[in-house]
């Protein structure tokens, strides 16, 4: 019987939800995504959408399936406000629960996927700076700070969160969808010192407290299926009250019916209808 944290039902899971992204994407009947690294001269999105996949996926991949996915109505209306879709793909590394064979993976892990397992923040490091470099040249071309917004589904909702940590911008929105942090992760510590750092200067305006850390200021949308026996629900909901609990701008808690580790058509058309409003 294999475990939950175990390497060979990690593989099994990994590639089970790699088969339903290649289905979703040769059966897609949806909306094509307008995607802004495909704009060229000199136009500039209203808007944009960072939205980063899961493990052993590519942002193709996340980017097939939420076309199939996601209610057509939706993706009208973010695309009539000129919100444009960036889908980065993760650098390939050695992923130690595949065994230590090279995956596309924003970070690596120890052990299993129990939030117990320490956090291994050198590998988080190279991913968050990668995202971190993608909105300063969004910034650079003229998108306003406050019309990016940085997220993702699984493994990616979590480099979103840690990415936005060690951002030095004030973003409109940060979600994570299916997603969590590990109980030791360096974001824990870097809002304790932020949050120490408000407390010794309580006069200081509302508006420079993202200078200390983008999550006191930014809005933070989390998600989980309530069916989802891979990464647990429990996990995401434990990082959404601990952000909440060092003062981060975490919304409330979405539960997903009957969803398992997966994006449904409701919680997208619940997520984009967010940032249509954040975004507009």
């Amino acid at each position: 019987v294999l475990r939950r944290n175990s390497v060979g039902m990690h593989l099994l899971r990994a590639a089970a939800a790699i088969t339903i992204v290649i289905l979703s994407a040769s059966q897609s009947r949806g909306m094509a995504l307008s995607s802004s690294t495909r704009t060229a001269g000199l136009h500039v999105p209203n808007a944009v959408v960072i939205f980063c996949h899961g493990s052993g996926d590519t942002g193709e991949g996340v980017k097939s399936y939420v076309e199939s996915v996601a209610p057509r109505k939706s993706l009208a209306l973010l695309k009539e406000a000129g919100i444009e879709f960036e889908f980065p793909s993760a650098k390939i590394r050695p992923y130690r629960l595949a065994g230590g064979y090279p995956s596309s993976v924003w970070f690596d892990r120890y052990v299993g996927m129990e939030p117990t397992n320490p956090e291994d923040t050198a590998s988080v490091e190279s991913s968050a700076a990668q995202l971190n470099k993608l909105i300063d040249d969004l910034v650079e071309r003229g998108v306003p700070a406050h019309k990016i917004a940085l997220g993702g589904f699984s493994m990616g909702g979590g480099i979103a969160i840690q990415a936005a940590a060690r951002s030095h911008h004030r973003l409109g929105a940060i979600f994570a969808l299916s997603s969590y942090l590990c109980n030791d992760s360096w974001v824990w510590s870097e809002l304790k010192r932020a949050q120490q750092q408000c407390d010794n200067i309580g006069s200081e305006p509302s508006n420079n407290i993202h200078e200390k850390s983008t999550l006191l200021s930014t809005p933070i949308y989390m998600a989980h299926g309530q069916a989802d026996d891979f990464v647990l629900p429990q996990w995401g909901e434990n990082t959404n009250n601990r952000l909440k609990d060092l003062g981060a701008n975490v919304q409330p808690f979405l539960h997903v019916p009957r969803a398992s580790h997966e994006m449904t058509s409701s919680e997208l058309e619940h997520i984009f209808g967010v940032l249509l409003a954040k975004l507009k």
